[in-house]
């Protein structure tokens, strides 16, 4: 539902930003990848250490892989944001379209290891049997927040670029409410 937001909000920019922000989600789906495989390690890892009793390993796979996510995510989000003009330039022709891809650019790219940070703490949590609370957080920080942006603050302000902030605003807090929660479980888990 919030995507259906955000693209409506898109779409009232008109067809070359449409457009630029289509080219733009495209080299953006490169980058989530990348950090969709630290969710999928840390999950893995953290399962496999839950059952075998070994908390400390687990504790090193949530840093390892938070490191992990920040390294690639910034090498590889900043890339994409500072090749876009070539990577966008693939997908259309027009310099107006890759201008405003540019923008969706700027926003999300470098800031893409917050997601990946966010799901790192995701894949802990699952790892450890806690799946429908991470689940809850991830839809309404990064879903539920982001319709409320769009309803007052790019309300208020409705601009590109105020549209676009709310990618990593969302992806920041619902990171720190994952880590509040990762906190309160791991804990718990070795009082048990």
């Amino acid at each position: 539902f919030s995507n259906v937001v955000i693209q409506s909000s898109i779409n009232s920019f008109g067809s070359a930003v449409v457009a630029g922000s289509a080219a733009a989600a495209n080299i953006e789906g490169f980058v989530t990848t990348s950090m969709n495989a630290f969710h999928q390690t840390t999950m893995n890892f953290t399962s496999q250490n839950y059952g075998a009793r070994h908390y400390q390993r687990i504790n090193k796979v949530l840093r390892l892989a938070l490191v992990f996510d920040a390294v690639i995510g910034l090498i590889l989000g900043s890339a994409a944001y500072f090749f876009g003009k070539q990577l966008l330039g693939i997908y259309v022709g027009d310099a107006k379209v890759v201008s405003y891809g540019l923008i969706r650019l700027l926003y999300t790219c470098p800031t893409y290891f917050l997601l990946g940070t966010m799901d790192v703490f995701v894949g802990a949590l699952r790892g450890v049997g806690y799946s429908v609370l991470p689940m809850v957080i991830s839809l309404t920080g990064a879903c539920g927040l982001r319709v409320l942006w769009v309803y007052t603050i790019f309300r208020e302000n409705p601009t590109l670029e105020m549209l676009f902030l709310s990618y990593p605003v969302t992806w920041l807090i619902t990171a720190l409410v994952q880590f509040i929660c990762t906190i309160y479980v791991f804990r718990k888990m070795r009082q048990n």
